[in-house]
């Protein structure tokens, strides 16, 4: 790998993070293609850098009482990195059956991104030093355990005391155990990432929320439209034909609630995971960035999802065609 730089050597270590960034597009490209991702894409991970710029921005006022001009330069370039980067390895657990959703196992993917964007990066530091740049521009020590923990305060897990503390959530919430730990962090950037992707509805409110959701549910059902196609190709359904039909909607209907409940769960969550930031900082989280994280929301999405066991088929995959974005 030699590095590209146009005619000239990188000037600043932002030009430095962009050649990374080049890098890191073109490895999310490659596992799209590889694993039939429709989430995990360059549009989710644009996403995230965008929501965490949101972020940022919002309470860089505060963070410059505590940081130097060129350390906030510094940490922007990092959390722009982190976000794009933060799922570039996706690694999923072997299905035992075709017809049986695929899942990540707990921290897998995670951990390979972090290790396979920190080996690229150690790569170009040495690559880097034999054109004479001034060691300041190249990746630190500090900068490389940054992206690591930023990287790391995305995983997600399901919290085995749901419904056991004082604020209640269901049996399978998710969160992200970064925000929730008490001991000091690296920097700022891990809580932002972390914020920024679970962050769609509150960012960006209801309809990308959903679209999302689907998005999600069509990546690890691979078999999804295989299944829609051959249901509505038939006149008469078979007694094998109505068990597909009944598994599929039991798996549509199953994210539909997971859909409701996570968006209860995001609102409810919201207090606890910008605790570690200061008050100042908390307010503008609070009435500037989720904004759509409030009640009338929650009640807006439970009548438009469809959760009930009466719910018809059709109507399930009706839903799911006509929220895609």
């Amino acid at each position: 790998m030699k590095p590209t730089f146009c005619n000239q050597k990188p000037s600043s270590f932002a030009k430095i993070v962009e050649l990374v960034e080049n890098y890191v597009r073109g490895e999310i490209e490659q596992e799209i293609k590889d694993k039939q991702l429709c989430y995990h894409n360059l549009d989710h991970a644009l996403a995230v850098k965008r929501r965490a710029n949101i972020i940022f921005n919002a309470i860089k006022p505060i963070l410059s009482t505590e940081y130097r001009v060129e350390e906030l330069q510094r940490l922007e370039s990092l959390i722009n990195l982190c976000a794009l980067a933060h799922d570039m390895v996706q690694l999923f657990d072997d299905s035992p059956h075709p017809h049986q959703p695929r899942k990540h196992l707990m921290g897998v993917s995670e951990t390979a991104t972090a290790n396979k964007l920190l080996r690229y990066i150690r790569n170009l530091n040495q690559k880097l030093l034999s054109y004479n740049l001034d060691a300041a521009l190249l990746f630190s020590d500090r900068d490389q355990q940054i992206i690591q923990d930023a990287i790391r305060a995305t995983i997600c897990h399901q919290d085995p005391q749901a419904g056991k503390a004082s604020y209640t959530f269901s049996t399978n919430s998710i969160y992200q155990p970064y925000l929730y730990e008490v001991r000091p962090k690296i920097s700022i950037a891990g809580s932002i990432i972390a914020l920024a992707d679970l962050g769609t509805l509150g960012i960006d409110g209801i309809n990308k929320y959903i679209a999302d959701g689907i998005q999600i549910f069509q990546e690890n059902n691979l078999d999804y439209e295989f299944l829609l196609s051959n249901y509505y190709l038939r006149d008469q359904l078979s007694a094998a034909d109505i068990t597909v039909a009944n598994n599929l909607k039991a798996r549509l209907l199953a994210m539909t609630r997971l859909m409701v409940s996570f968006a209860q769960e995001r609102h409810a969550r919201l207090e606890l995971e910008i605790s570690g930031f200061s008050s100042p900082a908390q307010a503008i989280l609070r009435q500037q960035i989720f904004i759509y994280l409030n009640q009338e929301t929650i009640e807006e999405i439970k009548t438009i999802i469809p959760t009930q066991d009466n719910t018809s088929l059709e109507e399930l995959i009706s839903f799911f065609r006509c929220h895609k974005i």
